[in-house]
């Protein structure tokens, strides 16, 4: 392999996926999951997105990559489920269930823990929160979701360095777009969840407040609107 073993693994796992040898993609796959951040901490959003794009870019072919996908999911979500408080085992085990379109085990293990760590569902509230909404899980969502405000500051800090961050990027226009799809979502979320768990006043505050940011339909109609999926955008190591 190359000096960089993670970007060989992943890369190989393409490659080989193209040429129909699925077993050995499938290893390849699996061998990035587990060992990338070994190599690189910096692949943490790669991991979670791109490879788990292309892992389920197998599975669409060869079953059996579905099948132990599923079984990464499971295991690691049994550990959560004895008590291992680990905010990157809970990121891991979303995403997974993102990329296999089963928000609602993400619902049902956030319930778990909430049941168990109060103060660790609360840490790792906003990984889960598209799919609590989307479920329309709004009092557990109030719940977790803490001091508003922060919530709002942070967006909307985020927002505004990412933009600047854009404007000396190569891909300036798409880089904006992503920011502003991340702002938006946020938003959207933060007044779906105040307005349907009865923070009405508030939910108009922050609505108004993120409009004077980002004009966008999205948020006018946020009071409106019951569920909202999160923009994603995927991190290159």
């Amino acid at each position: 392999m190359s000096k960089d073993q993670a970007r060989a693994a992943l890369e190989a796992a393409k490659s080989l996926a193209t040429q129909g040898k699925f077993g050995a993609a499938l290893k390849k796959h699996i061998w990035f999951h587990n060992h990338s951040l070994k190599i690189r901490k910096s692949y943490y959003g790669v991991r979670l997105s791109f490879a788990l794009a292309y892992w389920m870019e197998l599975a669409a072919k060869y079953p059996p990559a579905l099948a132990a996908l599923r079984k990464i999911r499971d295991r690691k979500t049994e550990r959560l489920l004895r008590g291992k408080a680990d905010r990157a085992l809970f990121h891991d085990v979303e995403s997974i269930n993102y990329r296999l379109k089963e928000p609602g085990a993400t619902v049902a293990l956030f319930k778990r823990i909430d049941e168990k760590n109060e103060r660790f569902a609360s840490a790792i509230y906003d990984l889960a929160d598209e799919a609590l909404v989307a479920a329309e899980e709004y009092n557990l969502a109030r719940k977790h979701l803490g001091d508003p405000s922060i919530r709002f500051e942070n967006a909307r800090r985020n927002f505004e360095e990412g933009i600047q961050h854009a404007a000396t990027s190569k891909c300036r226009d798409a880089s904006i777009r992503a920011h502003k799809a991340i702002f938006i979502g946020e938003i959207v979320r933060l007044v779906t969840v105040l307005n349907k768990a009865g923070d009405v006043r508030d939910a108009k505050q922050f609505q108004s407040g993120a409009l004077k940011i980002v004009k966008h339909k999205a948020i006018r109609n946020a009071i409106k609107t019951t569920t909202t999926r999160r923009t994603r955008t995927d991190n290159t190591g």
